[in-house]
């Protein structure tokens, strides 16, 4: 590049090649997560390989006009391989998001291929044409593959997550149309039952959680519950599902049915609810009225009174009860990022004050208005139910169950028919009735377990994409920068551009020849150019403030023009080029959207000519942010090219140069302007 600035001496750079992918940790045995809905999670590299350097060369030209400068050059690589991420276990449909470090994009964004997790899954295509003998299908395993993977100058594979649609991923979500949920039925059934990565429980060893109104699946419809979970934690079957439960408002039992015991799920839902196409209506029918003859060690053999009272009741201290739970979710309108929810219970709070509890952590919801039932369910019952009760019972109640209602009266402690749910039914190994059975319930008020419906306020945290295309910038303006105002001895070129939105500037390549360009600076943003609105008329050489013309201009990219003191104008700094002529105003004043009529205008500044100029004339401000290059001698009256690689307001998404257009400009020679009005004495 030195020959295409001018002679002088050239200095090189050049970074160290790196050998391969550089990688943090290594792992063996680690957790493949099972995912059900839609959810983010984050890949395990499984393969690499083909791993290449590319080398990028820029040059910068840094000297006087006349051609007398140096040139340096600096040589650094990027680089890419083939790689492979394993997502889950079990099959996915698709993926919707991907998250790379702090951008976001798509698959095919980011050249990634989608493997679904099949069974019968093929090998990579890659793999089988280059590395046959190292093609796997990874079947049962969802993943991508990434040919090419861009690892950037450090050789280190970037933070990738994705949005995954996992198992049984069915329940739209509104507000994130291509986002799908599982209902919470689905994933018990799926996750104790399924034979490769489930319990591989026998099916017949799981009720009935769909078929009837008061069923799990009902309740979970009506209520809305629907849930993402990923199982990436090593940890018993039982305490995976028991989140669901708890997320669900819910509980497993083991119910007798006509052959066998077996696992189901009930709501403690206890209020009929129409919602979302159904009904759900809770079982409140209690199985047993029990009184003072069916408690076991209120009278001894004999039927003597032992004075013991046939119920036992724990009570939980005030301290104890917390009238709000936080429940903390994962908010996909936010990128899955953590949020938390808290419903208090108001009037404990205000009896009381509030008493908050530690989050409870259910990663599993992804919309805010499930957490916000749970949590609000979560307030009730703590505030509600603080009463347990602790009674035995003869043999003949064997078959009553957890989540079963029945009555208690004692006439002692004033119970009449009191309405409690089973909580536990403690059957001893000893035999005989006089051992009897243990049962402790709870209170039992109508209403607690059930959520207030009202609209959910949507999550107004956004993650900006740092990497969102800022778009192409607009067609620059360019001229020659009059000699007196040029930073330089010799000639300048000024340029000014713009862009979209999210247009946070551009980086200003030229070359001579239109194939090798070199990086010359960076055009900042704001900026703040356009049009004249009407003509102007000139203004006589030499003469004082111009108060007799205005000047009309458009800022099409919506910039700002401000007003200045008379002293600070004259002195030239509110410097605008227009069509050739430096001027300085002191007035602006706004006139419609994006236009200004400029006034007190000092013409004809830096040795320019004070002429007329046209309707549609274009106009720079001359401030910090237009673009200023010293042309080398060798390039003055030659054509230049230039092109103006643009990246957004957070630095990111920077565009392609070979993908921008390249706009031309032959710089002229410029002189200083002869003096006027000067007096010559000689003696």
């Amino acid at each position: 590049m030195g020959g295409l600035f001018g002679g002088g001496k050239t200095t090189s750079t050049t970074d160290q090649v790196l050998a391969g992918m550089q990688l943090q940790t290594s792992s063996y045995g680690g957790v493949l997560p099972i995912l059900y809905g839609t959810t983010r999670t984050a890949g395990n590299l499984v393969y690499y390989a083909d791993f290449v350097a590319t080398p990028h060369t820029t040059s910068t030209t840094v000297g006087k006009g006349g051609g007398g400068g140096s040139t340096q050059t600096s040589t650094t690589y990027t680089y890419t391989a083939c790689v492979i991420l394993v997502l889950c276990e079990g099959t996915a449909t698709g993926i919707n998001r991907v998250w790379r470090d702090k951008e976001t994009g798509s698959l095919s964004g980011y050249g990634f291929t989608f493997f679904s997790g099949a069974r019968t899954q093929s090998p990579w295509s890659y793999l089988t044409s280059n590395h046959p003998t190292q093609a796997t299908g990874y079947s049962g395993m969802v993943g991508v593959a990434n040919a090419a993977i861009d690892l950037g100058g450090s050789g280190s594979l970037k933070n990738h997550s994705f949005e995954v649609l996992g198992v049984a991923a069915t329940q739209q979500d509104p507000s994130a149309t291509a986002a799908y949920d599982a209902k919470p039925s689905d994933i018990v059934v799926d996750f104790l039952g399924n034979a490769f990565y489930g319990a591989t429980w026998d099916p017949a060893k799981i009720g009935d959680l769909v078929t009837g109104a008061s069923s799990y699946a009902t309740y979970c419809q009506a209520c809305g519950f629907v849930l993402s979970p990923a199982f990436d934690s090593q940890k018993p079957a039982r305490s995976h599902l028991q989140d669901v439960f708890d997320a669900t408002n819910s509980d497993s039992v083991w119910h007798s049915s006509a052959t066998s015991m077996v696992l189901t799920v009930v709501p403690y839902g206890d209020t009929a609810i129409t919602a979302n196409g159904t009904t759900y209506t809770p079982n409140t029918t209690p199985l047993y009225d029990l009184t003072y003859d069916d408690y076991l060690g209120v009278v001894d053999a004999n039927g003597v009174p032992t004075g013991s009272s046939p119920i036992t009741i724990t009570r939980a201290s005030n301290q104890d009860v917390y009238n709000s739970v936080p429940v903390e979710y994962l908010d996909r309108l936010s990128g899955y990022n953590v949020s938390v929810v808290d419903v208090p219970e108001p009037t404990d709070v205000a009896v009381n004050g509030l008493k908050k509890a530690s989050p409870m952590s259910l990663h599993m919801i992804t919309r805010a208005a499930v957490a916000q039932a749970i949590s609000t369910i979560k307030g009730q019952r703590n505030v509600y139910v603080r009463n347990e009760y602790t009674f035995k019972l003869g043999w003949r109640y064997f078959l009553l169950e957890p989540m079963d209602l029945v009555t208690l009266t004692n006439a002692i402690i004033g119970f009449n028919h009191k309405v409690v749910r089973i909580l536990t039914v403690d059957i001893p190994d000893e035999s005989g009735e006089e051992a009897g059975i243990t049962v402790t319930a709870e209170e039992w008020p109508f209403g607690v377990a059930t959520a207030t419906v009202y609209t959910v306020q949507t999550s107004d945290g956004t993650a900006p994409n740092v990497n969102a295309d800022p778009g192409p910038a607009a067609a620059p303006t360019i001229f020659d920068s009059p000699a007196l105002w040029s930073q330089t001895s010799g000639s300048e070129i000024t340029l000014a551009s713009a862009g979209g939105s999210i247009w946070g500037g551009a980086e200003v390549w030229v070359s001579a020849t239109g194939s090798s360009y070199a990086k010359a600076g960076y055009l900042n943003n704001p900026y703040r150019f356009g049009t004249l609105t009407a003509a102007l008329a000139a203004w006589a050489s030499g003469t004082a403030q111009d108060n007799t013309n205005t000047l009309g201009v458009t800022v099409p990219n919506g910039g700002a023009l401000g007003s200045m003191d008379n002293a600070s104008a004259a002195a030239g700094q509110n410097l605008i080029w227009v069509d050739g002529e430096m001027i300085s105003y002191q007035t602006a004043t706004l006139t419609g959207t994006n236009a200004y009529n400029l006034t007190g205008l000092y013409r004809g500044l830096y040795g320019t000519s004070p002429g007329s100029h046209l309707n549609g004339s274009k106009w720079v401000k001359c401030d910090t942010n237009v673009f200023r290059y010293p042309v080398p001698a060798t390039q003055v009256g030659t054509l230049l090219y230039v092109k103006l690689v643009s990246y957004n307001i957070w630095g990111g998404g920077k565009r392609q140069i070979s993908a921008e257009t390249a706009y031309t400009y032959t710089p002229a020679l410029q002189t200083v302007p002869a003096p006027f009005n000067v007096t010559v004495t000689v003696s």
